[in-house]
């Protein structure tokens, strides 16, 4: 059963090491019939253990900037609305996602990773990039990485997504704020200091124009990438 999304939470200090942000929602087997994931229970906020069989996956090589994006929306239309994936791919992906419920298995998340790639290949040669199959498993691809204990790649994956929304629906749908919210989820586990500053520019840009500039999640990002800047080399 899918849960209401959950904002970020109010009065609360943002430290990296102490809050940690939750995702609009977690990917689910439910999440293609939606488009929204589950809202996470405590289980979620927790680092994910890396992986140490799963293949690297292999994020997007760019991230659309949100406002080129924004202004391409009126030129693509939008792909219209549909319950789950193509019946020609259901069990396919069904295989992929069973994926999320064995989080331990690291060799079967491994060839969902593998698999998630040769359907990404056939979705986008088939619907395009910004079709809502395509959108929707490159989500999954996102989580997949997550779960595999691949955080950096998960997150460029979400600002990837994200930027795909804005094109699709518009900065303000729900959807893309719930990629942008798994983008800060996916990011706030990186650790490694330089790919924290460097996605973190890329991160307040798009989380800017889907949240707002003044928004908790903004705010946190900006003071994060700061912290990791200042560090001792």
């Amino acid at each position: 059963m899918l849960g209401s999304p959950r904002p970020y939470p109010r009065g609360t200090t943002m430290h990296d090491e102490h809050q940690q942000l939750r995702p609009w929602g977690t990917v689910t087997p439910d999440f293609w019939e939606s488009g929204q994931g589950q809202a996470p229970g405590p289980a979620a906020d927790r680092p994910v253990r890396p992986a140490k069989t799963a293949a690297p996956q292999q994020p997007p090589q760019a991230v659309p900037a949100a406002a080129g994006a924004a202004r391409t929306a009126a030129a693509v239309p939008a792909s219209p609305p549909e319950d789950g994936p193509p019946a020609a791919y259901q069990d396919r992906i069904s295989a992929v996602v069973a994926a999320f419920s064995r989080p331990d298995d690291r060799e079967g998340l491994a060839a969902a990773a593998i698999e998630a790639e040769t359907l990404d290949q056939e979705f986008t040669a088939r619907y395009g990039q910004q079709h809502d199959h395509t959108v929707r498993l490159r989500e999954v691809r996102g989580w997949l990485a997550l779960l595999a204990g691949q955080p950096a790649v998960a997150a460029r994956w979400y600002l990837h997504t994200t930027g795909l929304q804005i094109a699709l629906r518009g900065a303000a749908h729900a959807e893309t704020e719930g990629s942008a919210r798994r983008a800060v989820h996916a990011w706030q586990q990186v650790k490694d200091p330089a790919e924290v500053v460097q996605m973190g520019g890329d991160l307040a840009k798009v989380v800017t124009a889907v949240l707002g500039e003044g928004s908790d999640a903004v705010r946190y990002i900006r003071a994060r990438a700061t912290r990791y800047q200042q560090r001792p080399q």
